[in-house]
């Protein structure tokens, strides 16, 4: 038997570059997409919790001017005085305290 003798042709160096460079891209391509999806996650749930945030800020300034208001009322000797038969029991000397059930 006798060995056969296989010429390949010679890759040129043009041709290796090319697919180096090509492949490069497409590497640079496939990371950046990895990279922008995550950077574009981060920001969606960043964005969320401002929001959820912004509605507690809204919810605690609401509460705060209640609170505000009230101080304002409790300076008020009769509203003090409702407040205190209302919450309290209290009554004057004399007075009787009647409760209705239903």
């Amino acid at each position: 038997m006798t060995a056969k003798i296989v010429n390949y042709p010679e890759r040129s160096r043009k041709d290796l570059t090319r697919k180096f460079v090509i492949g490069f891209f497409i590497i640079c391509i496939i990371l950046s997409f990895y990279l922008f999806r995550g950077q574009t996650r981060s920001y969606l749930q960043v964005k969320k919790e401002i929001k959820e945030l912004s509605s507690v800020v809204e919810a605690v300034r609401s509460e705060n001017e209640h609170l505000k208001e009230e101080i304002i009322l409790l300076r008020d000797k009769e509203y003090l005085e409702i407040q205190a038969r209302k919450h309290l029991g209290m009554v004057r000397p004399g007075e009787i305290i009647f409760f209705v059930e239903d």
